[in-house]
């Protein structure tokens, strides 16, 4: 967040914390993106993105060529981004400074990673698509493991292609942000549950490829990097600026996720920058991601940047709504509480859970 924005929180009797927005899961022509990190790197610069989070398949060539860093103010980590021998169960892989054994099953990568003190989230987990035989589906089957950090709740490939048949091909490729709906109600419902046993952030993922498409006489790129960064957006929320020092910058960035002080958005339905959900008692303020006691009177509260109709849940089940900018509400039961707002019937911010206790 800006000195200005944190000034306008301020204003706002809001808490003051700081907020970055950037892009995870994206693919170079490291492995099967288009463009290399440092073409792409600029291209997210120039879209204002805080960081940039590269996850190529089954290679960190880039990273041991020192290609992590900066473009101007933005933040380049580079993870990789790993599956089992059935081509399922892909899985983001950050902190972890080698690339696991292909041959592996899922339980056993997603343990390892957790034991090398790596970051891990679950991709894509709830694929399902028939209609293109030559581009199946990915799902996360192995639900067995439990040492992931993560779920993408929102990947924007995995919606356009599930909505993309072969009637509607042109106008997907020209339009391909305009189809963007929201997160399913399965996986939403599955990252509820989990969160009933254990902290599970929940991100948005562009899963960019940037591929070369032939049309008759004609190549075009669908979905132009330049077109996905300003889609599918991960917001973290931080106590402090982002450290000048890219290691420790580095750093913030995944304990932001790891403690699920997190917010999904899709930029097409408006810039969700300044969003504020939080809790207020009488001698704590907690975040998004944080945990507050019911004890003495508390008050959830929403603010948007823009008018939507926002909902208010709890483990999953709304229990207010409000069409607006601002929503308050005094909860009078425990539970995991998180934000949904919607602009034009379509999905906008998704937060992560505040747990009342």
């Amino acid at each position: 967040m800006s000195s200005n924005q944190l000034m306008k929180h301020q204003k706002d009797n809001l808490p003051a914390w700081y907020e970055y927005v950037g892009a995870i899961h994206i693919h170079s022509s490291e492995s099967d993106g288009s463009q290399s990190i440092q073409q792409i790197a600029k291209i997210g610069q120039k879209a204002g993105l805080d960081f940039l989070l590269f996850t190529d398949h089954m290679t960190l060539r880039p990273y041991h060529q020192g290609l992590e860093g900066r473009c101007g103010d933005t933040l380049i980590i580079i993870g990789y981004e790993i599956q089992d021998s059935e081509n399922k169960n892909h899985y983001l892989v950050f902190g972890v400074e080698y690339v696991l054994p292909g041959e592996l099953c899922a339980s056993e990568y997603v343990r390892k990673v957790k034991e090398e003190g790596g970051l891990g989230i679950i991709a894509h987990p709830d694929e399902i698509r028939d209609t293109l035989p030559k581009h199946p589906s990915y799902p996360w089957t192995a639900w067995e493991a439990e040492d992931f950090d993560g779920i993408e709740i929102w990947n924007q490939m995995s919606e356009w292609m599930e909505k993309l048949t072969r009637f509607n091909q042109l106008k997907m490729v020209l339009s391909p942000r305009r189809i963007l709906d929201s997160p399913t109600k399965r996986i939403l419902k599955k990252w509820d549950e989990l969160n009933k046993k254990r902290k599970v952030v929940g991100i948005g993922g562009v899963d960019a490829h940037a591929h070369p498409y032939k049309m008759g006489p004609f190549r075009i790129i669908i979905f132009p990097y330049k077109v996905q960064f300003k889609s599918i957006r991960t917001h973290i929320l931080l106590d402090k600026p982002l450290s000048s020092n890219f290691k420790k910058a580095k750093e913030q960035v995944f304990s932001a996720l790891l403690n699920c002080n997190v917010f999904a958005s899709n930029y097409r339905r408006g810039d969700a920058r300044g969003f504020a959900f939080y809790a207020s008692g009488e001698n704590k303020t907690a975040k998004i991601g944080e945990k507050i006691g019911l004890k003495g009177k508390i008050k959830l509260k929403v603010k948007t940047p823009l008018r939507a109709q926002i909902k208010l849940l709890r483990d999953g089940l709304v229990v207010f709504e409000e069409m607006g900018k601002r929503l308050e509400y005094t909860p009078d039961a425990t539970g995991n509480y998180r934000v949904e707002a919607y602009r034009k019937k379509r999905g906008w911010i998704f937060s992560n859970h505040i747990r009342v206790s």
